[in-house]
């Protein structure tokens, strides 16, 4: 595994924890679902990137 990977891994890990906290731990903050939203858009676009370089990684 590279060392990007790995590092995305982790950046993933801390989305999902950000998103996971925003929607429990925020309750009654105005900045409640940008948090939510903004990691989870995070998350959601290192699986498509890693997802990406798979495909490329098998096809070469």
């Amino acid at each position: 595994m590279s060392s990007v990977s790995k590092i995305l891994e982790l950046i993933g890990y801390a989305l999902i924890g950000g998103t996971i906290y925003s929607f429990l731990g925020m309750n009654g903050d105005p900045l409640r679902w940008p948090v939510f939203w903004g990691c989870a858009g995070g998350a959601l676009a290192i699986i498509a990137y890693n997802s990406v370089m798979r495909k490329k990684k098998q096809a070469s």
